[in-house]
C-alpha cells in the first residue's frame, strides 16, 4: 500500500511538473499580436478630439490636462500592454502617449520662454507608460526601435519653432503609415527645416536633422537619398540633376533669399 500510494504521489507531480511547463512554454510561444493588424492598443478616438480642439494658429492649448478626457486616457496609457499588438498598433500607442506627455509638461512648464533656455525640457520629467516610467525623450527612443527608421522622429514636436510641426491628429493603428507620409512632407517641405539652394548647390538642414543623418546613411546611403521622396518635385529634381556636387550644411536658422522687387 505504501509503495502504491507513493506511486500515485509521483505521478500527480509528474503531471502538475508537466502541465506547468506547458503553460510556460505557451506564454513563450503565445502570438504577441492583436486580433487584426488595424486593432489599436486603447481606444485614441477621445484624444485624437482633444488634441484636434488644442491646436490653435500653431500653437497648443494645453488647459485640456484639466478634463476627466484627458485624465481617463492618461490612465489607459499607463496600464495598458502595448507588446501583445502589431507594430503598427504600437507606434500609434507610443506616439500618442508622447503627445499626451507633451501637454502635461508644457501646461506645468509653462513660466519657460523656450525649450532652448530649459535644455532638460525633454529628459527632466518621467511619466507612467505601459507600466513603466519615461521621459519624453525616453518615449521617442521607443517608437523608433519599433518602426526601426529614424523617420518618426517627425512625429516628436516640442512646441519649439526649432522642433517639427504638431501633427495634424492623434494616430490610429490604420493610419500610421499615411499619417507619417504627410508629416514628412510638412517637415521637409517646410523652408523652415529643408531649403535647396541650386546656385551654390548647398542644402540647408535644420539643427534637429543633425542627429538624424547616422541613421539616414544607415537607412539609405545618405542623407540626399533618405530626404528626396518627401521633397517637392521641383526641388527633387534640383538636387537629382546636381548629384555628388551638393554639400549638406547644418543651420541653426536656414538663411532664405528675397528677391527685391
Amino acid at each position: 500500500m505504501y509503495f502504491q500510494g507513493m506511486s500515485v504521489i509521483v505521478c500527480i507531480v509528474i503531471l502538475v511538473c508537466t502541465c506547468c511547463s506547458g503553460v510556460a512554454t505557451a506564454q513563450k510561444t503565445a502570438p504577441v499580436t492583436g486580433i487584426d493588424v488595424n486593432d489599436d492598443v486603447i481606444d485614441h478616438s477621445r484624444f485624437d478630439s482633444l488634441w484636434r480642439a488644442s491646436k490653435k494658429h500653431g500653437k497648443l492649448d494645453t488647459r485640456a490636462v484639466a478634463t476627466e478626457v484627458y485624465a481617463s486616457y492618461r490612465r489607459a496609457l499607463a496600464e495598458a500592454r502595448p507588446n501583445m499588438f502589431y507594430p503598427q498598433a504600437r507606434i500609434a500607442f507610443w506616439v500618442n502617449a508622447y503627445l499626451a506627455v507633451l501637454m502635461d509638461v508644457m501646461s506645468y512648464r509653462a513660466g519657460y520662454r523656450s525649450t532652448i533656455w530649459d535644455s532638460l525640457f525633454l529628459t527632466r520629467d518621467t511619466v507612467t507608460v505601459a507600466g513603466g516610467r519615461f521621459t519624453l525623450h525616453q518615449l521617442a527612443d521607443t517608437v523608433e526601435k519599433i518602426a526601426g527608421s529614424v523617420a518618426v522622429r517627425a512625429f516628436f514636436c516640442t512646441g519649439s519653432s526649432t522642433g517639427p510641426p504638431y501633427p495634424s491628429r492623434a494616430l490610429y493603428a490604420k493610419t500610421v503609415k499615411s499619417a507619417l507620409r504627410e508629416q514628412l512632407r510638412r517637415l521637409i517641405r517646410s523652408e523652415k527645416f529643408v531649403l535647396y539652394d541650386p546656385a551654390g548647390r548647398i542644402l540647408q538642414l535644420a539643427r534637429m536633422f543633425e542627429s538624424w543623418i547616422p541613421k539616414m546613411k544607415a537607412e539609405q546611403g545618405s542623407p540626399i537619398q533618405f530626404l528626396l521622396p518627401w521633397m517637392t518635385e521641383e526641388t527633387a529634381a534640383q538636387v537629382a540633376l546636381a548629384g555628388s556636387q551638393i554639400r549638406i550644411q547644418i543651420s541653426d536658422r536656414i538663411e532664405t533669399f528675397k528677391r527685391q522687387h
